[in-house]
């Protein structure tokens, strides 16, 4: 099933079909970062304290979880439908934000606007892969890239103004109207060129799938030995995840309907490309993490200057993006990848050289820029490849899988790689770890570092130290990723090739 516009080509139509997606994404990808400046307001105001984290983690939570159930159900029911319940379902959850009332209310109705985020990006996705041909999808995707780096971007601050000039509530309010712009122009533009599939929805497999990483997602949200927890807590969801992730795969292989089809993993050309955004997503996140740690607790800037460094990273992933279409219509897929991937590769050697060698602050945020000019190449190439491979018919769920993986991935693996710091740092300090963990939780409470509990030398050498074999691993998954950039289509898109199932675009 795809969307078309209508009987009859109608450029009008679709540039408006193609605003409202681009502000359906925007909203999303919006409410993951904006809470983040306002969060000391909404504690002043509700309390929680010890809740704090939840109200990230359910967003990320319910949306990761959420992708690939919503890329089949785009597959099977229309992409229409599903688009407009998950917008629905956000803006629902955005005003039970606004009206919450206590920690525990925010938390739930946070939940549900994620639920309604993860249909969101990767149905948009497959839309803008029906109504465009090849060529033009790989232009349009550049633009996907470019809001949603703005938007990320834009989060944080925008957060900041509505919480001091309208109170904390408007930065969930303000997603309505524009929401309901989207919700109007894709119910009255956007239309369907083919009935409902009769494959059924595997429930088994959606509530396995759905179970098993949400096990795997708790385990890592999970601070280790925490007041009251036992030891063995974290050891015992990573298990039962996997133990549930086991069971999903081998239902997948009996079922005559499986929510996600084996036969995209079984080939090389469709498997690479998950696989890279399983690394792509770590290699994000753990910038995103450990970068501004480095900046705050090895060299001392403030949090102003922690966030600045990494803002490089956004702005040449969306200018980069552009230049990635443009790419992928001329040399194809493959050759894309390997330089997105070569870039990504030398962003993280200087990162890695910059722990090494006391590097400056600015040699930090041109290592993350240098990233941000491969990741936007990189995840064109991704997602265009995955759906030019995969049969119409699967294209939703093919779709949603490729941000479900860069977010499972960043996930995981950030918490991995908090494991190695951990140790090291645990190593370096001994006794001194705790009055450390209190130390960076109150340079991260305060956007400066207080008296340090120990020599500031000494605290500073550890951070570096520890940060040393986090960003060596990463240099080494840099490296895979052009390894896996390999296994990508080496098709050069032909400029006269238009989606079959989208007739009259």
């Amino acid at each position: 099933m795809s969307a078309t516009l209508g009987p009859r080509f109608d450029p009008a139509r679709r540039r408006a079909v193609t605003l409202a997606l681009l502000l359906v994404s925007a909203l999303a990808s919006f409410e993951s970062t904006v809470v983040s400046t306002a969060m000391p307001t909404i504690i002043g105001d509700l309390g929680g304290l010890p809740l704090y984290a939840w109200v990230f983690s359910m967003y990320l939570l319910t949306s990761t979880i959420g992708m690939p159930v919503y890329g089949r159900l785009a597959d099977v029911y229309g992409r229409r439908r599903v688009l407009l319940s998950a917008i629905v379902i956000f803006l629902a959850g955005a005003l039970a934000c606004a009206f919450a009332r206590t920690m525990p209310a925010l938390i739930v109705a946070r939940a549900l606007q994620g639920l309604g985020a993860g249909g969101m990006i990767p149905v948009t996705l497959t839309i803008a892969a029906d109504i465009y041909s090849l060529e033009e999808r790989a232009k349009v995707q550049g633009f996907f890239s470019g809001v949603w780096g703005f938007a990320s971007l834009a989060g944080p601050l925008a957060g900041a103004f509505l919480t001091v000039h309208f109170g904390w509530r408007s930065i969930f309010t303000i997603n309505v109207p524009l929401g309901l712009i989207a919700l109007a122009i894709v119910a009255s533009r956007l239309r369907e060129s083919r009935a409902s599939l009769p494959d059924p929805i595997d429930l088994a497999g959606a509530s396995t799938l759905a179970l098993g990483f949400a096990l795997l997602l708790f385990g890592v949200m999970r601070a280790p030995g925490g007041a009251g927890e036992p030891a063995a807590l974290r050891p015992a969801l990573f298990a039962a995840g996997i133990a549930t992730l086991t069971l999903f795969v081998w239902l997948q292989m009996r079922r005559e309907h499986p929510l996600v089809p084996p036969e995209l993993f079984r080939r090389w050309e469709t498997a690479s490309p998950y696989l890279a955004a399983i690394v792509m997503g770590t290699m994000v996140y753990a910038v995103d993490a450990y970068v501004p740690l480095f900046v705050q607790g090895a060299r001392g800037g403030t949090a102003t200057a922690a966030g600045a460094v990494v803002t490089p990273l956004v702005l040449m992933w969306a200018l980069s993006a552009a230049a990635g279409a443009r790419m992928v219509v001329r040399v194809g897929f493959r050759f894309t990848a390997r330089v997105g991937a070569v870039l990504a590769l030398l962003g993280i050697a200087l990162l890695l050289t910059g722990a090494l060698v006391n590097g400056s602050v600015a040699w930090m945020s041109v290592a993350c820029g240098v990233i941000g000019a491969g990741l936007g190449p990189s995840s064109i190439a991704q997602v265009l490849a995955i759906q030019h491979v995969a049969a119409e018919r699967q294209r939703g769920i093919a779709t949603s899988l490729v941000p479900f993986f860069r977010t499972v991935g960043g996930s995981l693996g950030v918490g991995a790689l908090g494991g190695i710091f951990a140790a090291g740092l645990s190593l370096r300090l001994g006794g001194q770890m705790e009055a450390a963990s209190r130390f960076l939780a109150g340079a991260h409470a305060a956007g400066t570092i207080p008296e340090a509990p120990i020599a500031p030398a000494v605290f500073s050498q550890a951070i570096e130290r520890s940060l040393v074999p986090v960003f060596a691993v990463l240099l080494a998954l840099a490296a895979i990723s052009v390894f896996l950039a390999s296994g990508f289509p080496a098709t050069t898109i032909p400029r006269s090739e238009m989606p079959g199932a989208a007739e009259g675009i």
